[in-house]
């Protein structure tokens, strides 16, 4: 896999956001406060937006963001997005710290992890969707477009 679409499949795994408005109301405390900071994290200029694994500085910035995010979640998202970050900078560590050659077959290592961290991280989504006002592109969602059938003469 080339590290274009390697760096791209990670970004996606990553949860990759769309820009949204979190609620500036003051009396949502903290949770105001980790809707700016997904904001921050999904926006265009973040490091995980422009992730490449071949760039240490954003992977790096990338981890930094993603337990920064964990450390400020709100009580009842707390575990769910503390469990999402731990996974993926255990992830980003170990794919740049191999050659671009091996990376595919260390991200694969993370499969049984990635598949017991998806409930985790549907919660993580839909909090930032109802609590946040967030839209994600969600790696959850299968598409609704439908498959050509192929017809034999």
């Amino acid at each position: 896999m080339k590290p274009q679409k390697l760096s791209a499949l990670v970004a996606f795994i990553l949860l990759l956001f769309l820009s949204a408005s979190c609620s500036d109301d003051p009396s949502e405390g903290s949770a105001s406060d980790f809707c700016k900071k997904l904001q921050v994290l999904a926006g265009p200029d973040s490091a995980l937006t422009n992730l490449t694994l071949d760039n240490s500085q954003l992977v790096n910035q990338t981890i930094a963001d993603l337990l920064e995010l964990a450390s400020e979640a709100p009580s009842s998202i707390s575990n769910e997005t503390q469990a999402v970050a731990s996974l993926y900078e255990d992830i980003l560590s170990k794919i740049v710290s191999v050659s671009p050659s091996q990376r595919t077959t260390e991200l694969r290592k993370f499969q049984d992890e990635l598949d017991e961290i998806t409930t985790s991280a549907r919660a993580l989504e839909l909090y930032g969707e109802t609590e946040c006002g967030l839209q994600f592109i969600s790696p959850f969602e299968t598409s609704n477009t439908p498959v050509p059938q192929v017809t034999e003469d």
